[in-house]
């Protein structure tokens, strides 16, 4: 082999080297992002996935987003993201309808090379999944308010969509409450669906059912408002609430003294920055370790809400 010919080899694998250096830097990751959560009609959702979007773009501002909202249908979830598939994003994060239901479709994923991450609920078939420690908001909110009625009087529990977050939160609550022989459980079967008006037809009906109840736990914000209105329609103004996420439509009404009394804090844009530090950490070759990662919730009360700093869906708490 002659000097030339060697010098030759040499050149082109530099050449090569270079382009495949230039390659990386001209594409960092993640170069696309597909967003499936279960409704963007929740302010709690549109600031996870604004969390999502400041981390993501600060890694590459070129990042394209696919954000689909199901409704709470697993159906629908199912189809959008086997579109995303087909788009062949680098990551799909995704707020499981149903903790079962999409185990297939997120496994296919993953065949393809897609990183798959869990946010807000747990979903069989992620990799890693970060969530909020549903079990503990739920004692703390429903500890809070048993101490409110002194370990006595006619308690309520208004359920939601039965995602693995809802059934921790009210799984805590029972737990808190059944320390309090006095405590009367009169209902656990109402739905308020995740929304302000669920909230309140569910506390209509509720009244209609059960006449007075001296507390009542709500599994969300917007729920707990519904309820709110609800009870003031009623003039039911002695009953207490208690609720989880954080939002500052809660907190300042927790401050303004309404009978909204307790709520355990979320942080839904800093949820949605985790989830890219995790899925960044399994594309640069990572474990998938630990597989849940639980956020600790903050109990706010008349105590700490004027001081304490919450979220907004037009300003995530970070």
């Amino acid at each position: 082999m002659t000097f030339q010919f060697r010098f030759q080899r040499m050149l082109l694998a530099l050449l090569l080297a270079t382009c495949c250096l230039y390659t990386l830097a001209a594409e960092p990751w993640p170069r696309s992002i597909g967003v499936s959560i279960s409704s963007l009609e929740n302010p709690y959702f549109v600031a996870l996935a604004q969390g999502v979007r400041q981390k993501a773009k600060q890694l590459n501002p070129k990042t394209k987003f696919i954000i689909t909202s199901a409704g709470y249908s697993a159906e629908m979830q199912i189809e959008q993201i086997s579109t995303m598939i087909k788009q062949k994003v680098d990551l799909i994060l995704v707020s499981a309808s149903d903790e079962n239901a999409l185990a297939d479709i997120l496994l296919a994923a993953r065949k393809q090379g897609i990183i798959v991450i869990g946010v807000d609920v747990r979903a069989q078939g992620a990799m890693q999944t970060v969530l909020t420690h549903n079990v503990l908001a739920g004692q703390l909110v429903c500890e809070y308010l048993a101490n409110s009625l002194s370990g006595k009087g006619r308690v309520a529990i208004q359920t939601g969509p039965q995602v693995s977050s809802v059934i921790d939160r009210v799984n805590g609550c029972k737990q808190a409450w059944s320390k309090y022989p006095n405590l009367q459980l009169v209902s656990q079967t109402e739905d308020g669906e995740g929304s302000i008006w669920g909230g309140y037809t569910a506390m209509q009906q509720l009244i209609k059912q059960h006449g007075h109840v001296d507390a009542i736990f709500t599994i969300n914000d917007r729920q707990a408002l519904g309820t709110l209105q609800a009870l003031q329609k009623a003039k039911q103004t002695q009953t207490k609430i208690g609720s989880v996420d954080g939002s500052q439509a809660v907190v300042n009404a927790i401050t303004q003294g309404s009978a909204i009394i307790a709520t355990a804090s979320q942080s839904p844009g800093t949820m949605g920055q985790r989830a890219i530090e995790m899925a960044v950490a399994l594309h640069q070759g990572g474990k998938a370790t630990p597989e849940l990662e639980l956020m600790q919730p903050t109990l706010v009360t008349p105590n700490n809400s004027a001081q304490f700093k919450a979220w907004d869906a037009n300003n995530p708490r970070q």
